[in-house]
């Protein structure tokens, strides 16, 4: 037994200030696990101008963020896009909110109501498999000692829609009762923001090989649009956390809401050139996403053998309604000249087009609604058992051009009409409709007024009865489960003082059962596209895995660590692609259909992660190298079997052939100069950069010259080619450069986020790649007495567009302009 005796020791008095405490927190976080783990902690939370939890997220190294209208919605984690990442809220995952794929919209979550996020990027046996680049977990803030709280209230101003309506407000209180036992906190956000925007997109068509010293090959122009966007984005909030200390244990529930809803605008005009066509179209609509879970957790020290015990149930869901999408279309026939310039990028299309207003007519339009619902309960005691369940739910309701123009022909008093009695355009223009600078002066958008979303309601409520059912769109629903049985064996080893060795492994058996219609598309004598010899198909796979998992942590000295992972996991196919359903178009000579023998990818993962540290700074230097075995992608091919689709085109989804590899490394560092006299020992930096590779393999199809034999059919190249992954930059840099002194606050942000491969074109001239973006954020704060603060937020004040091309810059097939918004 010894005695130990306290003696105090008086020291100088140390001032943290916000951005210290932030940058503080972030680190020990990360320097105390004993897995490879980035970390953003509560207060670095509150000092960044992030609109959502994907911005925080974003500000990680190795992170890369997928936006919408300029705002940030999904992460990609070194390199691999959103459907291979598992996200969590307090370690309970988080369903689907995308009806096509496993990808969760980050966009919903407010960071105000988080107490810190982590991104796990080396798994360990007790965290669910399916998370290829990493499982970024949202922990909801927890109830300190006292009565406490917070309240922020901003208002804000779009530059590009010069709209000064945006507002956001944040309220938490938590308290702690019965001598601290029991704790409880509650928070709530309310925010509405303004995301409008000038769009430009294009699409193209292969033309012919390269020839001579051409550097590429000849394509041209199949379809220009120019779109005006206006949309409003409101988001809500709540969370609940109780927790009650046990004393040899603790008992925790916890509940979390969150909701956003968008009302979208977007008028455009639409050069179909290799039709003939320009086109003008109003859509508004609809869109809101929900997340809420609940969950409650027990943790108990047993005193056995010095055990410990977990127990946690929960259950998530998440839903993505589309209430309505109202879509107009107006049709000018023969609208271009015959020397329209094609092949020289769509800023010379415009000079093509004839834009005869008079011959513009209602051509169709179209209601649409859709439903996606997905939910997981989990339940968690030694072993877990997640259940999964998803329906989406889809309807289309339309009417063509020979129902409009009956709807003329009979009202030739009510609507200004053709001779042939098609209904102009003019009878819907809304004149208040003002475009300003569109594209910042690159395009203008017209001649065409812009269309009213109230005139082309009420057409469609007066004319319902003319409005039938799209039967072939059912054929995207579907109901599906997916259960899964999990047990893990975890041990931690400690080696001496200095090593901690982490073997385990994970055992997951999965069974998924998907239900569908079968059936082939027709049309009728109308030209209504209908569904023929419908029936319901159903599909189920059964599968299992053994998962290794082993950790080492070894601490060469007090100021350096290494730390290696040696891991196996695995990722599931997107839920539609093993529906089985199939549709066929006798009309396109086209087959579609899912694949429920689709397998799932198996993955190997090897990191390495050095820190060094001191109480100034942090630097760590990490690499990662994974192989991805049976990856699945959408392969566009034709049918070459005998029978009555023979030689129709087939888009299904496959697995590849050859593996997958990705690898890359991470800096991070962060600092700051107390050491510097003053007034520079102020200054607190942040700074990281990631530089990741992929090779994968995706599918090349040509149709190539005639067999010079009988029946002289064209041969069919049908191989694979080699490319990087959807998604992965090759280059992630974040910088962040702050200032403290007294009361004031500040900080300067940067983004640098390097060009990505999106989409996959049937020849590598048609792949389409995203635009290197540098992406710059204020913010400042100054505290005017004690706990009572203003700040002052500027986003994207350099005005940087999100731009995206194929293959070259001067084929853009994406150019967004949404401007800089101040709070």
């Amino acid at each position: 037994d010894v005695k130990l005796s306290p003696q105090a020791i008086e020291g100088k008095e140390v001032v943290i200030t916000s951005q210290l405490l932030g940058q503080a927190a972030a680190i020990n976080q990360q320097l105390t696990s004993n897995t490879i783990v980035n970390v953003v902690s509560r207060d670095k939370i509150e000092e960044l101008p992030d609109q959502n939890a994907a911005e925080s997220v974003g500000r990680l190294p190795g992170i890369s963020v997928e936006r919408n209208a300029g705002e940030g919605t999904k992460v990609v984690v070194r390199g691999l896009s959103p459907r291979f990442n598992s996200i969590t809220v307090n370690g309970e995952r988080i369903p689907s909110t995308d009806p096509e794929d496993r990808s969760v919209d980050l966009s919903m979550i407010s960071s105000d109501m988080l107490e810190g996020i982590e991104v796990f990027k080396a798994l360990t046996p007790d965290k669910d498999a399916d998370a290829v680049g990493g499982t970024v977990n949202f922990v909801i803030k927890k109830a300190a000692k006292g009565l406490k709280g917070d309240f922020r209230i901003q208002s804000g101003y779009n530059n590009h829609e010069k709209d000064y309506s945006p507002y956001k407000s944040t309220l938490s209180l938590s308290n702690r009762f019965f001598n601290n036992k029991l704790g409880v906190l509650a928070t709530g956000n309310i925010q509405r923001a303004n995301r409008g925007s000038d769009v430009l997109d294009a699409s193209y068509l292969f033309s012919r090989e390269k020839r001579g010293n051409e550097e590429f090959a000849k394509i041209a122009v199949d379809n220009l649009n120019l779109g005006d966007r206006k949309e409003i984005r409101n988001r809500y909030g709540f969370s609940l956390e109780t927790d009650y200390d046990l004393g040899y244990g603790s008992v925790m529930f916890s509940s979390f809401l969150s909701k956003i809803e968008r009302d979208e605008t977007r008028r455009r005009k639409r050069y179909r050139v290799a039709d003939g066509y320009v086109e003008y179209w109003l859509r508004h609509r609809l869109i809101n996403t929900t997340l809420f879970t609940n969950s409650i957790t027990g943790n108990f020290d047993l005193g056995l053998l010095n055990s410990h015990l977990d127990v946690q149930a929960a259950i998530s869901t998440t839903a993505q309604k589309m209430p309505f999408s109202h879509d107009s279309q107006f049709r000018e026939l023969g609208a271009f000249y015959g020397t329209t310039v094609t092949d020289q990028g769509p800023q010379f299309i415009p000079a093509g087009a004839k834009n005869n207003l008079n011959e513009t007519t209602f051509y169709q339009d179209f209601l649409d609604a859709q439903n996606t619902d997905d939910r997981n309960i989990t339940a968690q005691f030694d072993w877990k058992i997640p259940n999964k369940y998803r329906k989406r739910d889809i309807s289309e309701n339309m009417t063509l051009a020979f129902a409009i123009d009956t709807i003329g022909r009979q009202n030739p008093t009510l609507y200004d009409i053709t001779r042939e009695g098609k209904i102009k355009i003019d009878n819907f223009y809304d004149y208040s409709f003002d475009p300003g600078t569109f594209l910042e002066g690159q395009y203008v958008f017209g001649p065409a007024k812009g269309l009213s979303i109230g005139a082309l309601d009420n057409f469609m409520h007066t004319y319902w009865n003319k409005y039938v059912l799209n039967g072939a769109v059912s054929l995207q629903d579907y109901d599906a489960g997916e259960t899964v049985y999990a047990g893990y064996i975890m041990s931690e080893i400690k080696i001496g003082t200095n090593l901690i060795f982490l073997p385990g492994f994970r055992y997951e058996k999965t069974r998924t059962d998907y239900k569908n219609v079968w059936g082939d598309v027709g049309v009728d004598a109308h030209g209504q596209t209908i569904l023929l010899k419908a029936k319901d198909t159903t599909g189920v796979k059964i599968y299992d895995e053994i998962l290794p998992m082993i950790h080492l942590k070894y601490k060469v000295s007090h100021f350096f660590d290494i730390r290696l992972a040696f891991t196996r996991t695995l990722a599931r196919p997107d839920y539609f692609n093993l529906v089985p359903w199939e549709r066929i178009s006798y009309l396109d000579q086209t087959v579609e259909r899912g694949n429920p023998n689709l397998k799932y990818t198996k993955v190997w993962n090897y990191d390495v992660f050095f820190s060094l540290y001191n109480e100034l700074c942090l630097f760590t230097l990490g690499g990662f190298y994974k192989i991805l075995k049976d990856i699945d992608y959408i392969r566009t091919s034709r049918i070459q079997t005998p029978g009555s689709t023979l030689g129709y085109q087939l888009t299904e989804p496959e697995n590849s052939p050859e593996d997958t590899k990705v690898y890359g490394v991470e800096i991070d560092v962060q600092t700051n100069l107390k050491f510097l006299p003053s007034p520079f020992d102020g200054i607190v930096i942040s700074a990281n950069y990631s530089r990741i590779k992929s090779k994968t393999y995706y599918p090349f199809f040509e149709i190539g010259p005639r067999s010079p034999l009988p029946p002289y059919r064209p041969t069919l190249i049908d191989t694979i080619r080699e490319g990087r992954m959807p998604g992965q930059a090759n280059e992630i840099a974040n910088l962040s450069i702050g200032y403290e002194k007294g009361e004031f606050s500040g900080r300067v942000s940067m983004i640098y986020q390097g060009d990505a491969l999106m989409t996959i074109g049937t020849r590598s001239e048609l792949d389409g790649y995203t635009s290197a973006t540098v992406r710059w954020d204020m913010t400042a704060q100054y505290e005017f007495i004690k706990n009572l603060s203003v700040y002052f937020d500027i986003n994207n004040f350099t005005n940087q567009p999100e731009r995206a091309y194929l293959g070259l810059e001067a084929f853009p097939t994406n150019e967004e302009y949404f401007g800089w918004t101040a709070d």
